[in-house]
């Protein structure tokens, strides 16, 4: 990019743009011209030669101008030429724009102002001397032609156009405004613009007549105003259009008390008038605020006055009042006559003034007899009418009496109203409407049917404006007496309604209400009004009614309820809610459906709770005693395959949550038996719930799986082990490894059993696979997760340190890279259990080393191979092994190169247990702690294990740990990191923080003992010390 842009360059860029709004301005000119009616053979000339101008402009180079005149002189040049042709486009646009009755009468001094504006710009150009620069001939040649023409253009208008003008002006002076000559006048008029002497022309023509009587009113140009308004009255005269009710005509006028009836202090119409001292009459308000500021002075006479005494002025009260109603009732004729008028500007007159006087009982007892309400009603199909208007005369006729609402719906009313509930600028006057009208109850049932009226009104509820939401509320209270309306409503998201007509309701009403919420769908802000107690306990007690139907209806209503926590809390704090449940399940005749239904409303119940809940609610108590349990695994075995798999899903619920009904389970053999018996024959379904059951109630107990006796076990061994290595189904699978890794530990026959089987093979797939799988996609679904979990449980039956003959079997799958890679898992229960496999792992090295002569690497000498090689670096030794081409253990050394043998150190497990210290999973941290602890049990490596440990970051771990680790996992990292210091020297600044991190345990509870030995052993504490 070139930056060397200098100065001159600047100045040129901003001549030449300039210069292109100087062409801009002119073309715009020239078209705008072209459009003039009045005086047109002038502008047309004008026209042509700023067209020829434009021609000019985009000729010429802005450069040579500059160089010729200087680059100041230009630009001013150009800014004024510019301006003149600025103020002549503001002209034209005024002829344009404005009224073409107006034009006519000031055309002279407009068309005196373009000729002076044309030689003004004729000027300009020839200052710019551009006949002088380096041009062709014909440009040279159309310069001068424009310079000429625009110096000597005569703006002139027709002689037919000046004699209009002065008979508009002799017209207005003196007042001759008689139909007749105003239409003969009006004529002359159309014809002079080229234009019919129409309804159209003279309404438009008012309009903008009016719009610019009030510009001028407001800049306080008095003598223009007059003039337009005498235009208008001009108009009026031609009785072309009916004059509107609020026009200052000689009939109102008469009756206007301007000096006697107006307050001389407020200039308002008076409605309290009192007398001073003087005689003075005044508004009582205006009067005493008078006084108050100063001395008792009359306003008017200027009268010292002795007091500021007043007294009413009853007989000018009387006369106000009298003139008041006088008035009122021309409004109101000329209202009405107006209303009946087929000018909108009329119509659009006399709503204003209609929707005022309908305030008054009186007028609206008047409108109603003279009943223009169907054409009022019709009103709101023109857009063009003011809407507003319409609907507030509507909402006051309603309220009047119950006639005018029947003649307002029978007029077609509460669709046309309803539509403008869409509309934000008239909805809260198309509210009111409706509001007066639903109070009639068969007429609400009329606005309830009406299309979208209920979505709309419940809309209105959540308006900014208070008394909008207030009145769509009471109009939906107005029509909640249907309960279709109301479930309406409900769908709409306001439930209010909804839960009072249900509380209230017979049977049959609650049974349709409840089928009803079925089909809807709830928002969190929806179901704050269902949170009711009574509402609950209704619907909880329709489970006893003697209706299948009605039951049915109430148990998919809280199915649907039980999305949402809060209210599941609620069931469960209803006292009915299990009783009648298991009332429903336990009865002989009832309906399977229901029950099957009630099964599983108790199963999402159940899955909504805490474990704690079961020893608050009384319900849950029931739910978990022996009696409900013996119920349940006795229809597991009585009952169809569907009705089955609801019971199975319902004890995995219970099981995972209340430990007393996992014992129940685990201790009925017959049950148990009927477990495995789905195993071999059940469908899918059946036989995964089943062994969800069996794994529910397996989880964590120091039994494990539950086992029948021989030879019945062989065979539930081999049933599992098949499903997790053929089944297709990954759930089923997940299943199946979570039991394998819950068989009892100290059974030889299942030892026998799984060493015998592939089920060590299918874990090896699995964890690989989630591995790989974990790989492409950066992240492992939740599915793949559970499975991998539970493959890891399967596999710690394995890695059992006592069991060396299974251990063996792993160490011949190439298990461990992926097992180390799981200690990266998202899932931190797969985290812990990959860390305890691979703590079982290197216990069994470790222990297996102690019995053996461990070479460390710093002690060893080297083989004669390894010195030979060492000799002969870069020399190819076909026959050399490749663990002596290798490097050996740094702390295990030569003893741990086998296959056979697993070392973390070997493996590359050391950097990634160390992450797993610094999470925050206590579970995970513990595991790693554990895997790491197996290092240090062999007193000859202590030293090489210790190094090992804290070159890989183990410290700083350790540390974490301490820090910010659960109160339960830091006494195995004191433990851990005692035995390190014992067996290294730390740099000082390591020294320095494990003494913080410990001073600071030293203060908690639990630790201070162990923290304390730790500081003993550092040498920061004495060997007595109250901290032993």
């Amino acid at each position: 990019m070139d930056f060397n842009i200098g100065i001159e360059d600047i100045g040129a860029a901003v001549l030449q743009e300039l210069w292109n709004r100087v062409t801009l301005q002119a073309i715009k000119l020239a078209g705008e011209t072209r459009d003039v009616v009045l005086a047109k053979d002038s502008f047309q000339e004008f026209s042509g030669s700023i067209s020829q101008l434009i021609s000019v402009l985009q000729t010429v180079d802005a450069g040579k101008v500059e160089a010729e005149l200087g680059s100041e002189f230009t630009k001013t040049t150009l800014q004024k030429l510019n301006s003149q042709l600025h103020l002549a486009c503001d002209v034209i646009e005024d002829c344009r724009s404005g009224s073409r009755l107006r034009l006519i009468l000031r055309l002279s001094r407009v068309l005196a102002q373009m000729q002076g504006l044309a030689k003004e710009i004729a000027e300009t150009i020839s200052s710019l001397q551009l006949v002088n620069l380096s041009i062709g001939l014909n440009v040279k040649t159309m310069i001068g032609n424009i310079i000429d023409k625009l110096g000597s253009m005569e703006f002139q208008s027709s002689t037919a156009i000046e004699r209009i003008s002065s008979e508009i002006e002799n017209s207005i002076k003196q007042e001759r405004n008689n139909h007749r000559s105003a239409m003969k006048l009006f004529e002359k008029i159309a014809e002079a613009v080229g234009a019919s002497e129409n309804t159209s022309l003279v309404q438009q023509e008012l309009t903008i007549l009016k719009q610019e009587k009030e510009e001028m009113e407001a800049q306080k140009k008095q003598a223009e105003a007059l003039q337009l308004s005498q235009l208008i009255q001009l108009l009026y005269s031609t009785e072309i259009v009916t004059r509107p009710v609020d026009d200052n005509s000689n009939t109102r006028r008469q009756y206007y008390p301007i000096d006697s009836f107006l307050c001389p202090l407020s200039h308002e119409l008076m409605t309290e008038p009192v007398a001073i001292l003087c005689g003075h009459s005044f508004e009582k308000k205006a009067i005493q605020e008078h006084f108050k500021r100063g001395e008792p002075v009359c306003p008017t006479c200027k009268e010292k006055l002795p007091s500021p005494d007043i007294t009413p002025n009853l007989s000018l009260r009387g006369s106000i009042q009298e003139w008041r109603q006088r008035d009122m009732d021309l409004k109101f004729q000329a209202a009405i006559q107006g209303i009946n008028s087929d000018e909108e500007s009329t119509q659009n007159g006399a709503l204003e003034e209609m929707k005022s006087l309908l305030r008054t009982p009186v007028y609206a007892a008047k409108f109603s007899e003279e009943n223009p309400i169907p054409r009022l009603v019709g009103f709101l199909k023109n857009k063009r009418l003011h809407t507003a208007a319409t609907l507030k005369c509507l909402s006051y006729l309603a309220r009047h009496s119950e006639e005018c609402k029947e003649s307002i719906v029978k007029a077609g009313a509460i669709h046309l109203v309803v539509k403008h509930l869409y509309k934000d600028e008239v909805g809260h006057d198309a509210i009111a409407v409706l509001l007066e009208l639903s109070s009639r109850e068969a007429i609400a049932e009329e606005i309830g049917k009406a299309k979208n009226s209920i979505p709309l009104i419940v809309s209105m509820l959540h308006y900014s404006e208070r008394d909008v939401s207030e009145k769509a509320h009471i109009v939906l209270q107005n029509l909640s007496f249907n309960t279709h309306f109301i479930v309406k409503m409900a769908e709409c998201g306001y439930f209010k309604p909804f839960v009072c007509r249900f509380n209230e309701g017979s049977q049959e009403t609650r049974a349709l209400m409840a089928a009803a919420l079925v089909q809807m769908q709830l928002k969190e802000t929806s179901v704050i009004d269902l949170k009711n107690d009574s509402f609950i306990h209704s619907l909880v007690e329709m489970l006893s009614s003697s209706s299948p139907a009605y039951k049915s209806a109430c148990l998919q209503a809280i199915k649907k309820l039980m999305a949402h926590t809060a209210i599941s809390k609620q069931l469960l704090a209803d006292t009915m809610t299990i009783p009648l449940l298991l009332g429903l399940i336990s009865h002989v005749m009832s309906d399977p459906y229901s029950k099957e239904e009630a099964v599983e409303v108790l199963a999402l119940l159940v899955g909504a709770t805490e474990p704690c809940d079961f020893q608050i609610f009384q319900g849950l108590k029931e739910l978990q005693s022996e009696h409900s349990i013996n119920l349940f695994l006795h229809l597991i075995s009585t009952s169809e395959t569907q009705a089955r798999i609801k019971f199975l899903q319902l004890l995995v619920e219970l099981s995972h949550k209340s430990e007393q009904a996992r014992e129940l389970i685990r201790l009925d053999d017959d049950a148990n038996a009927h477990l495995y018996s789905c195993l071999e024959n059940a469908q899918p379904a059946e036989r995964r719930w089943a062994m969800e059951l069996v794994y529910s109630i397996s989880k964590g107990h120091l039994g494990g799986v539950p086992l029948p006796p021989t030879p019945r076990k062989e065979a539930v061994i081999h049933k599992i082990a098949f499903i997790l290595t053929n089944s297709q189904d990954p759930e089923e699978r997940s299943v199946a490894a979570g039991i394998i890794g819950q068989l009892p530990k100290d059974d030889t026959t299942v030892d026998d059993l799984l060493l015998k089987s592939d089920v060590l093979k299918a874990i090896y797939e699995i964890i690989c696979g989630v591995d790989m799988e974990s790989n492409r996609a950066q992240t492992v679904p939740n599915l793949g997760e559970l499975l991998l979990e539970n493959a890891l449980a399967a596999l710690l039956h394995y890695t059992e340190p006592s069991k060396i003959y299974l251990q063996k079997q792993v160490g011949k799958l190439e298990l461990y890279p992926s097992l180390i890679r799981a200690l990266s898992s998202r899932s931190s229960l797969a985290k812990q259990r990959a860390a305890i496999a691979l703590a079982h792992l290197s216990q069994s090295t470790s222990l297996s080393f102690s019995r053996e002569t461990v070479i460390p690497t710093a002690d060893r000498k080297a083989s004669p191979l390894s010195r030979l090689l060492k000799l002969f670096p870069n020399f190819s030794w076909c026959c050399s092994p490749s663990s002596e081409i290798g490097s050996l253990c740094s702390v295990h050394g030569i003893a741990c190169s086998s296959k056979d043998t697993f070392c973390l150190v070997k493996t590359d497990a050391m950097m990634p247990l160390m992450k797993s210290l610094k999470g925050t999973d206590p579970g995970v941290q513990e595991a790693a702690l554990m895997a790491l602890e197996t290092l240090l049990t062999d007193d000859r490596t202590l030293s090489q294990a210790t190094a090992a440990i804290v070159d890989n970051h183990g410290i700083d771990a350790i540390l974490h740990v301490l820090e910010k680790g659960s109160h339960s996992v830091k006494p195995k990292a004191l433990d851990l990191l005692e035995k390190i210091l014992s067996h290294t020297s730390l740099t000082d600044p390591s020294f320095r923080r494990i003494e913080g991190v410990l001073i600071q345990l030293v203060h908690e509870d639990g630790h201070r003992k162990k923290a304390a030995l730790v500081l003993r052993q550092m040498k920061l504490l004495p060997e007595q010390s109250s901290y032993f």
